[in-house]
């Protein structure tokens, strides 16, 4: 797919949060235990030991502040920065954040924002690869770290041929849609993927590995479409929505020549790939 453009990126987003403004809330639990599997921590105990020493923490292209948030609560004597440019996002990551006296909430741009002092842990999941130059923007949050602090970022992972093929061309696509246009692209694509889930085909094994339902078997290998009966169904659609908006992907290759572009002396705690995505957690020396 073509580079994302910050506008479209810009656009997009914001009309997603206004969309789904009860996104964090009530997605929370599944994606504080995905956050936990990648970077390695397992249990929240696992995740307050790591953060027990660091004293300011930025979390860059902070959505509607879900992670800032589980952050505060381990916690509470480190000082939070919640980032994002989406004004809506930022309306609700402010309300999301008020109990925490130790968080504050600014809205600007991750890949060219100026900030006085550095910080002991940067956590950029799921945002890197929404900017037109990861690297690049990787690079600069880089800066911001303290000697021996620790970033943690994520990209999408590539799928197959296949599947990267008529992603992009979605993709691509999406570039001359309006957001409304886009929703309602992305409503027919969950319902599709709820009607997978209907048919009640469990168990699936494809290639020695098993996933849990067709639909997740298509959604991860064939067609992205998204779907999950535990969420309302308009937070599937947002998920979708997102996705098709503009998601680069990457392959571990490619990752690992990001983090030698320019980063400097660094040391990998972990490299963590699923379906979904590639989490990695540096440590700056």
């Amino acid at each position: 797919m073509k580079k994302p453009i910050k506008k479209l990126t810009f656009d997009f987003f914001d009309f997603k949060w206004k969309k789904v403004p009860s996104w964090a809330r009530d997605t929370e639990e599944m994606y504080r235990k995905w956050y936990l599997q990648r970077y390695g921590y397992f249990t929240f105990a696992g995740l307050q030991k790591f953060l027990s020493d660091k004293n300011s923490i930025l979390e860059a292209g902070c959505g509607l502040a879900r992670d800032s948030k589980m952050f505060a609560e381990l916690n509470p004597r480190a000082k939070i920065l919640a980032m994002d440019q989406s004004p809506s996002a930022i309306k609700v990551a402010s309300e999301t954040l008020r109990p925490f006296k130790n968080c504050s909430v600014i809205r600007d741009d991750i890949t060219n924002f100026k900030y006085s002092g550095t910080f002991d842990f940067i956590s950029c999941d799921q945002a890197l690869h929404h900017t037109p130059n990861p690297a690049q923007t990787l690079r600069h949050l880089y800066r911001y770290l303290s000697p021996n602090g620790v970033i943690n970022f994520s990209v999408c992972r590539k799928k197959n041929e296949y599947r990267d093929f008529v992603d992009d061309a979605i993709m691509d696509r999406a570039r001359t849609l309006k957001p409304e246009e886009l929703w309602k692209f992305s409503e027919v694509v969950t319902r599709f993927g709820e009607a997978l889930y209907n048919l009640n085909l469990k168990g699936v094994i494809f290639k020695n590995k098993k996933y849990e339902t067709l639909q997740r078997f298509v959604h991860n290998q064939v067609f992205r479409c998204w779907y999950s009966p535990s969420i309302d169904f308009n937070l599937s659609v947002s998920s979708n929505f997102d996705w098709f908006s503009g998601n680069p992907r990457f392959n571990s290759g490619e990752v690992r020549k990001m983090m030698k572009k320019g980063l400097g002396p660094h040391k990998l705690l972990r490299f963590y790939e699923d379906d979904a995505t590639i989490s990695v957690s540096i440590k700056k020396l």
